[in-house]
Formats: C-alpha cells, structure tokens, sequence
C-alpha cells in the first residue's frame, strides 16, 4: 500500500522528497476515512450515526455542555442542537440545567442511552481487536509513539492559537 502510494505521481510535479514527505499524511487522511466508513457500518445496526455515538460518549462519563460537545464534534452550535434534538427524542440523552450556572444547559444520557452507548461501545471494541490482529506488537507501538506524537503537536498547537483544544 505505502509502496503504491510512494509510485503515484503528484499532480504539482514533486520530487520525491515532497512526496515522500506528502506520503504519512496520504495515509493518515486514507486510514481516517476507512475507519470511519467501518464504523458507520458497524454503528448502523444501532441506528446511530458516528456523531450519535460520539455525543453518547462524551455524555457517558458526566453530562456534558453543549459547548464541550460542539467542539468534540467538530460542528457548529446550531448543528449540535439538531444531533441532541434527535436523541432527546428516541430518548436516549436529556437536557438539564447546570445546578453551578442555570444559564447553561448540560445533556445527559437517559437510562437507554446508557445501554445502547454500553452495546456499541463494546461493537467498536471488537472491531480495535480485529485491527490489532491485524499489526504486530512493533507497527502498534509504532503507531500509537506516531499517533501520540501528533495529538501532542496539534494539542500545543491549538493552544498557541488560543484554540482550547
């Protein structure tokens, strides 16, 4: 695959150092979009998309600002709105007010949330172990130094930026 990769041609005509260079991020941005195809496929059985499950994820451990999981998410406010609209309906979230600040509205998992999260939590555990099977002991800690590696940049990144991250 890497090796694939390496032999196709940039369009912009770069050398091979360039592509070289361009190559981890080629990969990253292909491992990305792979995984979160199998993921929805896997979340479908569920009825939930990679966002519902990402939502129930940040709510599992305490409830959550809407703040907080608009940035988990990635999506605007209006938009994290709609996801939480949607799950407050099948009733797997609800909304309620922060005791500290009655300003601000935090989402919580309700009882079924609770134990759809618990199901697709443990899907998606099933599917890492395929993954790991699929490396040895050396490419895993290989990509979790690599992986570590980027959060940490981006992390400081993002804080320099004044991003919060």
């Amino acid at each position: 695959m890497a090796a694939a990769l390496q032999r196709r041609k940039d369009p912009r005509g770069a050398g091979p150092q360039e592509a070289a260079q361009e190559l981890p991020w080629q990969l990253l941005r292909e491992a990305f979009f792979l995984l979160r195809e199998r993921w929805t496929q896997q979340l479908e059985r569920f009825d939930l998309s990679v966002t519902d499950f990402v939502v129930l994820e940040r709510c599992a451990p305490r409830p959550a600002k809407t703040s907080e999981i608009a940035r988990r998410i990635g999506i605007t406010a209006a938009g994290t709105t709609d996801v939480i609209d949607r799950l407050e309906a099948r009733h797997l979230v609800r909304r309620a007010a922060d005791p500290q600040d009655r300003r601000v509205v935090l989402v919580q998992l309700a009882p079924a949330g609770r134990r759809l999260y618990q199901e697709a939590r443990f899907t998606r555990r099933e599917a890492h172990r395929s993954l790991d099977d699929a490396m040895n002991r050396e490419e895993r800690r290989a990509l979790a130094k690599g992986l570590s590696a980027l959060t940490a940049a981006l992390h400081d990144d993002s804080h320099q930026r004044g991003g919060g991250g």
